[in-house]
């Protein structure tokens, strides 16, 4: 290779091939409420990216429009380049189909702000039931699989309980480790601690502190403030459908340039004393 190509540093088609999200000029409307203005976003391979805002600021929605579980409607999501949820044809497009959709979402997992586990099945059936049903892994494969799981968040000797038996903590991360069962690229996180009662909130922030450090892409929708600031690499402040700002968690938090996200952090801080 030529030393000048050496020395260019990384193509606009290297820097494209990295983003896992990318989002552009996207709308979201309920009827006639517009509640996505025009986002853009991307996030790249191990990013960690922690959107607060308050809520009805569009933040939870953006996330179901990022997984097409809320059918957009301007705008582009594309996973790993691919545009998800609609099909290109002469120069238009119409909507994708369900298996189109699925193919393209594939390397996504999601956690959601209520658990949603089959109450029925102990927390291994749970894990085991996508790689059974989408994966077609027998039953010993998708154990071994799910018992590998439920030991990276901490509750393999917990793989026999019903979700009954289980603490609100333990049941997030059973939906933590269903997601991670079917080794996605990137996690979708939705407020995954509002639920929870404060003290089983730390156990659930380890899990995903411990996936930023093995290099799991992330974009986690939070209002924990702290783990913002002291894991994510990247924090975006939303109001009215809108990205108010982005950048380092240290520098919004310690010098806002916006009056709303200062009057947002000014609440915050009062509510913590």
């Amino acid at each position: 290779m030529p030393e000048d190509a050496l020395a260019s540093g990384p193509t606009d088609q290297d820097t494209a091939s990295a983003r896992v999200i990318e989002v552009r000029s996207l709308v979201k409307r309920f009827g006639n409420a517009e509640v996505l203005r025009g986002i853009d976003l991307d996030v790249r391979a191990s990013d960690v990216v922690c959107i607060i805002g308050p809520s009805g600021s569009g933040k939870s929605t953006l996330l179901r429009c990022i997984a097409f579980l809320e059918v957009y409607d301007e705008g582009d999501v594309r996973i790993e380049g691919r545009l998800l949820g609609y099909r290109e044809r002469d120069g238009g497009r119409t909507l994708a189909s369900e298996r189109e959709v699925d193919a393209v979402r594939s390397s996504v997992g999601m956690v959601f702000q209520h658990f949603n586990l089959w109450p029925h099945m102990t927390a291994l059936g749970n894990v085991t039931e996508a790689l059974r049903m989408v994966k077609r892994m027998s039953r010993r494969d998708a154990e071994a699989s799910g018992l590998e799981v439920l030991r990276r968040v901490g509750l393999e000797a917990h793989a026999g309980h019903y979700p009954e038996q289980l603490s609100g903590g333990q049941k997030q991360r059973v939906a933590i480790a269903r997601a991670l069962a079917m080794r996605p690229r990137v996690m979708l996180f939705d407020e995954p601690t509002s639920a929870l009662d404060p003290e089983l909130v730390g156990e659930v922030l380890a899990v995903m502190r411990q996936l930023a450090t093995e290099g799991m892409t992330m974009l986690i929708v939070s209002h924990e403030m702290g783990f913002a600031a002291h894991v994510a690499g990247t924090a975006i402040f939303m109001d009215d459908g809108r990205i108010v700002e982005q950048g380092q968690p240290a520098q919004l938090f310690a010098a806002p340039r916006s009056e709303r996200l200062r009057a947002f952090l000014n609440t915050w801080r009062e509510r913590s004393i």
